[in-house]
């Protein structure tokens, strides 16, 4: 079993963070300075990531405390793309840029840069966090249908987008533990669900040929059998579950014959309106439940979703308790 976190972490309620929010609001007043930001960034990354594995998380992301929202970010690396206006993220009290996508869509820069690479510097053990193709398709709006006739169409496109950045990281030899795609969308609440029997042909193209481990991790929804079936199908290690806003979930998981990784949302990031905080035994009588139906060794314990909206000290004690809970199961097994 391992440990790990989704989602951009706190950037504020450190020294660095706070200093880096005031030279950013400088910069948007025309008196900062960029170069100022950017070396600011590159020390909360390596504080942030720091922070993170000295609490007990074996499989750390970057922090992404440059993502400008966790839905569609990448896509500052695409032409053929703008950002509109913010809309909320489904039904919680989170913004997200809305995407307006043309009639052709081409990679200008690569993802997986920057503070990913300060990030390896403390951390062999990064993974590669990115929204999930489906979920970015869903969060844009078709300016022109010349080009894509649907938004499925669009996912094939993000897709084959991130393949190629996936390629060149193989290429490289850049040695991400994982990339992770986050697709909150599939199980989100007050949305369709018609297309997502087309997410296995879409991964499987997008993935196909690499070597990169992979997961996929859902959240802020509840599942069923088609589509906990679905995600099941997906070529991908670990499937991430979010066991906060779903708790059911438990039930449909013991139905089925699972061979993949589970990846278990236990942590609640907050994102419900208030914080609760867990404790470890409750978490550890939780996993023993799924004895002889989940492989832990394939498996991890995270956050349900990003913790950037807590205060730092309460998101650092969430991931000192998943730390903490991994270690103590690992003993026990």
């Amino acid at each position: 079993m391992r440990a790990t976190i989704t989602g951009p972490y706190p950037r504020v309620g450190s020294e660095i963070g706070d200093e880096l929010r005031k030279e950013q609001n400088r910069v948007y007043s025309g008196h900062g300075s960029l170069e100022r930001v950017r070396e600011l960034q590159e020390k909360l990354t390596r504080e942030i990531v720091s922070e993170i594995v000295l609490a007990g998380i074996d499989l750390p992301n970057s922090g992404l405390i440059d993502v400008h929202d966790e839905l569609t970010w990448p896509l500052e690396f695409a032409y053929g793309v703008e950002f509109g206006g913010m809309k909320k993220i489904f039904h919680t009290n989170m913004h997200y840029r809305e995407v307006l996508v043309g009639e052709n869509i081409s990679k200008k820069g690569s993802i997986a840069n920057g503070l990913f690479n300060i990030a390896f510097e403390v951390s062999q053990n990064v993974k590669l966090e990115l929204p999930g193709p489906y979920t970015m398709a869903r969060h844009s709006v078709l300016v022109s249908e010349r080009r894509f006739s649907n938004l499925i169409d669009l996912a094939r496109e993000y897709a084959g987008l991130y393949r190629q950045e996936l390629i060149e990281i193989e290429r490289e030899g850049n040695s991400f533990s994982i990339v992770q795609f986050n697709e909150p969308s599939i199980v989100a609440f007050g949305r369709s669900k018609e297309e997502i029997d087309k997410l296995p042909e879409i991964y499987s193209k997008m993935l196909d040929g690499l070597n990169l481990g992979s997961a996929v991790c859902t959240y802020y929804g509840k599942y069923d059998d088609k589509t906990l079936d679905i995600l099941l199908s997906l070529p991908v290690g670990t499937v991430g579950l979010d066991f906060v806003w779903d708790p059911e979930v438990e039930k449909i998981i013991k139905r089925k014959d699972i061979e993949k990784g589970i990846g278990f949302g236990l942590v609640d990031s907050g994102d419900r309106g208030y914080i609760a905080m867990e404790n470890v035994s409750n978490l550890l009588d939780r996993l023993r439940s799924f004895r002889g139906y989940v492989d832990f060794s394939k498996s991890y314990i995270s956050s349900n979703a990003t913790l950037e909206h807590l205060p730092r000290n309460i998101a650092r004690e969430k991931i000192k308790l998943i730390g903490e809970t991994v270690r103590r199961f690992n003993d026990e097994n």
